[in-house]
C-alpha cells in the first residue's frame, strides 16, 4: 500500500509496481489506517509530509495496532535532515527513501523487503509446525488459544480443549518399531483434522503421542461429542504398517473454559489444561479407549475434576 496526499506520487508508483504486485493507495493518513487495518497488507510506503496526518504520527499508529504493528514501513519522503530519518527509523520504519529517488532504487527496495517477509514467514511456519506429521506443533497452539481467549471474551463465549493420548504407545514401539510408530503418528493426526469440522477449530502434536484439539464457541456437550467422533474414528482406523494393518485406540480428556470478562491469564489457563490432562489420565486408569471430562470453574482458579465422568466405550 502506498499512502501519499500526492495524487502524482500516488499514480508514479502504483504504476510502478501495479505490474508486480497487488497495490492499494490511500490519499491520507486516515484511510491508510484504515485499509491497513482492514486487508492483509505486506508492505507500506509512506509519505511524511501529508496534510491531514504527519507520515510520523501514521507511521505511530501503525506501530500501537495489534493488526498494523508488524507491517513493514518503507518511509518516501522530500525531508532530507537526518534528524527526520532517526526519528521515522526510530518509530519503526523499516528503510528510508528520499525523494527525488529512482524508479529502480524504489523497485529493488521493495523487492528486497518482500523477499525477507517471506523468509520470516516460511521460518516462522516452521516454527509452528510439527515436523513428523505437519500439523500445528505447541508452540503453534500457544499462539491460538490465546487468540481463542480473547476472542471469548469479547464475544462472552466460551470454548473448549480436548488432550489426547495414544494408547499403549510405548508397546506400539517396542513391538513394530519407532520408524512404525512415526506412521501410527501422522495417521493418527490425518484421522483427528479429517473428525472435525469447521476451519476454526485447530489440531496440534502437543507432544510425543498426545494431541490437543482446540474447539472455539463450542460448550462441553458440543466437546464431548467430537470427542467420541474422533475417538471412535481413531479406533475403526487400520494403520497401515507394509503389508499388515493394526489398529490402535486413544483416551481423551475434555475441558470447556469460559473466560467472562477475565484478561487472558497463563496461569490460569495453565490449570485449565492441568485440569483437562487430568480427565485425560483418569481415562487411562479406567481403562483406556475412552473420554473423561474435566468441570472448570468459570472465571476462578476453583476447578476440580467432576466425579460423576461421561464414559464412551467402543
Amino acid at each position: 500500500m502506498v499512502i501519499d496526499d500526492d495524487p502524482v506520487q500516488l499514480m508514479i508508483i502504483g504504476r510502478m509496481l501495479s505490474s508486480q504486485y497487488d497495490v492499494k493507495v490511500a490519499k491520507s493518513g486516515e484511510p491508510g489506517l484504515k485499509l491497513a487495518a482492514e486487508y492483509h497488507i505486506d508492505l507500506i510506503l509512506l509519505d511524511l509530509v501529508m496534510q491531514d496526518m504527519s507520515g510520523f504520527e501514521v507511521l505511530s499508529r501503525l506501530k500501537q495496532s495489534d493488526k498494523t504493528k508488524d507491517i513493514p514501513v518503507i518511509i518516501i519522503t522530500g525531508c532530507v535532515s537526518k534528524e527526520d530519518e532517526i526519528r521515522g527509523l526510530s518509530l519503526g520504519a523499516a528503510d528510508y527513501i528520499r525523494k527525488p529517488y529512482t524508479n529502480i532504487i524504489v523497485s529493488l527496495r521493495v523487492k528486497k523487503h518482500l523477499q525477507h517477509i517471506r523468509q520470516m514467514e516460511a521460518v516462522k511456519s516452521l516454527c509452528l509446525t510439527d515436523g513428523l506429521t505437519g500439523i500445528s506443533n505447541r508452540r503453534g497452539f500457544d499462539q491460538v488459544i490465546k487468540s481463542t481467549w480473547n476472542f471469548a471474551r469479547r464475544s462472552n463465549e466460551c470454548f473448549s480443549v480436548l488432550l489426547l493420548d495414544i494408547d499403549r504407545f510405548k508397546q506400539f514401539n517396542d513391538k513394530y518399531g519407532h520408524s512404525n510408530g512415526d506412521r501410527c503418528l501422522r495417521a493418527i493426526a490425518c484421522v483427528i483434522q479429517e473428525s472435525i469440522e469447521r476451519g476454526t477449530d485447530s489440531v496440534c502434536r502437543w507432544g510425543g503421542e498426545e494431541f490437543a484439539v482446540l474447539l472455539p464457541s463450542t460448550h462441553l456437550d458440543g466437546a464431548m461429542f467430537i470427542a467420541e467422533r474422533i475417538r471412535n474414528n481413531i479406533a475403526n482406523t487400520p494403520i497401515a504398517l507394509g503389508s499388515t494393518s493394526v489398529f490402535v485406540t486413544a483416551s481423551i480428556g475434555v475441558g470447556s473454559i469460559e473466560p467472562g470478562d477475565m484478561e487472558f491469564d497463563e496461569a490460569f489457563l495453565g490449570m485449565c489444561m492441568e485440569l483437562v490432562d487430568k480427565a485425560l489420565y483418569r481415562a487411562k486408569e479406567n481403562g483406556r479407549n475412552r473420554i473423561e471430562k474435566a468441570i472448570i470453574g468459570r472465571k476462578r482458579a476453583q476447578a476440580q475434576i467432576n466425579p460423576r465422568t461421561v464414559t464412551c466405550t467402543s
